[in-house]
């Protein structure tokens, strides 16, 4: 494996390009900037000169420019603050995110490093500590602090949520039971309850964004980049997930609605139910599935949004404990373990 040392300068700071800049405008840029610089012009800029040149050199070579750009986003070990990174959990198209721990208090934390430095992802982090700063709520992460590092790009610290997401249960175990999918579903109707309330919608509920801990029969929200706070007839929507986003998401113009959110609740129920893609993508509720709960499932992923519940028409929380009571006799599942966990 090939190792290389770097500065700490960003290579692409001391060339004026963006971290997207093809290789004819870092050769470009370089040319620019050699005529301004370069010794033979002004002999006292010789430290500048070779930080241009060695910029260049490893920046208009694929393979070290590829090396680099792993290195510059890696922040393990790093101090930030009153908080030190320690170990990479997940690794998302724009942002990396960590275990970390308060250097005092000795407390974990999720530390979120937006490496990409593009105005649209530094807007998605900063909207997302927006949305979740002054909620406060079991199935909701706490927003702790947002900083932008020394070279420009955003980390976002948040309480850290032990446990594994529904994706990697079912990766684990298969499909799910009815009646553990409808626990899941209920602890995440009454943050969307309180969510919606308090003018903010999810925009991107899917099993890699839900974290489970059976043991206490828990379940919380994460990653809020797509969220929309208060939206109004003239916002848009920051993306989507494929299969659990609503047909309306998709529309880029379209705001988003606390119905959005209900769809891909539906969808990801689904998706639990039946212990992979095939039946989301089939937009199709397992047969065996109890009847009450095929029947909710049914009301939540309706295409018309306007046909789906709303607040103001039902109190979803009070009737996913009916659905139960109707399905399994029973509105508690008392803390009946998963098996295969």
């Amino acid at each position: 494996m090939t190792t290389m040392k770097f500065s700490s300068n960003d290579l692409y700071a001391v060339l004026e390009v963006s971290p997207y800049a093809r290789k004819e405008v870092i050769d470009g840029a370089y040319r620019a900037l050699m005529k301004i610089y370069h010794t033979d012009h002004n002999p006292n800029t010789q430290a500048k000169a070779q930080d241009i040149i060695d910029a260049h050199e490893i920046l208009s070579d694929a393979s070290k420019r590829a090396i680099y750009d792993n290195h510059r986003k890696d922040i393990d070990g790093l101090v930030i603050g009153n908080y030190r990174v320690l170990e990479r959990i997940a690794e998302g198209s724009f942002a990396t995110t960590y275990k970390g721990e308060h250097i005092l208090v000795k407390q974990p934390v999720c530390i979120k490093h937006c490496h990409r430095k593009a105005d649209v992802d530094r807007d998605i982090i900063i909207s997302e500590a927006q949305a979740v700063w002054d909620l406060r709520h079991y199935s909701i992460a706490v927003m702790r602090e947002l900083t932008q590092l020394d070279d420009g790009s955003f980390v976002l610290i948040m309480s850290y949520i032990p446990g594994l997401t529904l994706e990697q249960i079912i990766q684990k175990t298969g499909r799910l039971d009815a009646e553990h999918v409808c626990w899941f579903a209920e602890r995440l109707i009454n943050a969307l309850k309180y969510m919606h309330l308090s003018g903010v919608v999810h925009g991107d509920i899917k099993p890699q964004n839900i974290i489970i801990q059976p043991e206490d029969h828990m379940a919380v929200l994460v990653d809020y980049g797509f969220s929309a706070m208060r939206p109004t007839r003239d916002s848009d929507n920051r993306g989507y997930t494929e299969f659990f986003a609503p047909p309306e998401q998709l529309d880029k113009n379209s705001p988003l609605i606390p119905e959005c959110d209900f769809y891909s609740l539906g969808m990801t129920m689904i998706y639990a139910l039946s212990g992979g893609m095939d039946n989301v993508k089939r937009l199709r509720v397992p047969e065996d599935v109890p009847e009450p709960v095929c029947d909710f499932i049914r009301k939540l992923i309706v295409r018309d949004v306007l046909a789906r519940p709303n607040w103001s028409k039902e109190d979803l929380f009070q009737t996913i404990q009916d659905v139960r009571t109707r399905a399994f006799g029973r509105a508690r599942s008392q803390m009946r373990p998963i098996k295969g966990l």
